[in-house]
């Protein structure tokens, strides 16, 4: 193969010097180029590996992957890690990529929506990218919601999953249950109830309504107060976050109240002043 494998008319596309914004399309040597370290997706598929390398291996790069400068005489790879990949097994000495000056946070973020848009995450991929996002770059929830283009509840919900149990999260990773099954073991409130029901749904492949039935009854032996689901349901709706009441009507108790960042925290605040 030729020193530079590029498809027909990226060439003619992106001049081989800087372009708009200071970004610069340049031909990097391999040995120079490392993964990106805020790559959310932790495993690649070995099969989409094989198809990419053989269509880079017939028709050359059909697109340069992203990649920042590290200063360092590196250059660490954005957006385009499976093409680096592939490039790397076919024995190819450079690579065309635009350089971006990017920080950690930008180019986090960058390879969050490359990832997303091609659905390369897997569910506990996804929750454990959006947990970073609050965790290490101080998203809001409401941040979050609006970056991944979903309601709230539905990013908390994708979150959750990080709180099964290490089986649970390695069959969600291994595609042995899916993203709703997975859901549903979290309606059960204790860690060997979640692999009760888990191992069932391996043995007697339980569909998602039959585990909601089973969490159902479960819950039902120890049914809060209606008076205080009723509460809690309206102080959710009225300060726009998760409240649980512990106690009862009739005796003394405490609400708790909680929030994903300082400024949820602010925000709830003014709500109740």
């Amino acid at each position: 193969m030729g020193k530079r494998v590029l498809g027909k008319g990226l060439d003619a596309l992106i001049p081989k010097k800087k372009i708009s914004g200071g970004d610069q399309f340049v031909y990097l040597p391999l040995e120079r180029v490392d993964p990106n370290k805020f790559q959310p997706r932790k495993e690649m598929n070995q099969k989409d590996l094989a198809e990419l390398t053989r269509s880079i291996k017939e028709k050359g790069f059909i697109q340069p992957i992203l990649a920042r400068d590290t200063k360092e005489g590196r250059y660490e790879v954005v957006a385009g890690g499976r093409r680096l990949e592939a490039a790397k097994l076919l024995g190819i000495k450079e690579i065309p990529a635009i350089v971006r000056d990017l920080d950690n946070k930008d180019s986090f973020i960058a390879a969050i929506v490359e990832n997303l848009q091609r659905k390369n995450l897997n569910p506990l991929e996804e929750a454990q990218a959006l947990q970073r996002l609050k965790d290490e770059f101080n998203f809001s929830l409401d941040e979050i919601a609006q970056f991944v283009s979903k309601d709230k509840t539905t990013v908390l919900n994708t979150m959750r999953l990080l709180k099964l149990p290490e089986k649970v999260k390695d069959a969600l990773k291994k595609n042995l249950i899916n993203r709703s099954q997975a859901r549903t073991i979290l309606s059960f409130k204790s860690k060997i109830q979640q692999e009760k029901i888990f191992y069932k749904i391996l043995e007697k492949g339980l569909t998602v309504r039959d585990v909601e039935k089973q969490a159902f009854r479960k819950n039902k032996k120890t049914k809060a107060d209606p008076f205080i689901e009723e509460a809690e349901e309206q102080l959710q709706k009225k300060l726009g976050t998760k409240v649980k009441i512990a106690g009862s009507k009739n005796k003394r108790g405490k609400i708790i109240l909680h929030y994903y960042s300082l400024n949820d925290f602010e925000r709830i605040i003014k709500r109740i002043g």
